[in-house]
């Protein structure tokens, strides 16, 4: 029973660490823009990878959704 929870929550744990980051104050903005632009791009083609790899319909749906709200910002 653990495994299929691990195998549904994980995913969604790397999502919210993902796109509920804190915000920085203004100048640590600045200082690494582009390797933190980097290093979020490398996250979430990992990401993607681990939930098109869950075979669960339900995680899939919810990754489109999140994905489609973080494209809007």
């Amino acid at each position: 029973m653990t495994s299929w929870k691990k195998t549904i929550a994980t995913p969604f744990k790397k999502a919210a660490t993902l796109f509920n980051q804190p915000q920085q104050k203004p100048h640590n903005r600045q200082a690494n823009a582009k390797a933190r632009e980097e290093h979020e791009r490398k996250s979430v083609k990992e990401l993607q990878g681990d939930v098109m790899a869950c075979g669960y319909e339900d995680v899939l749906v919810m990754w489109s959704i999140l994905d489609k709200s973080n494209s809007s910002n």
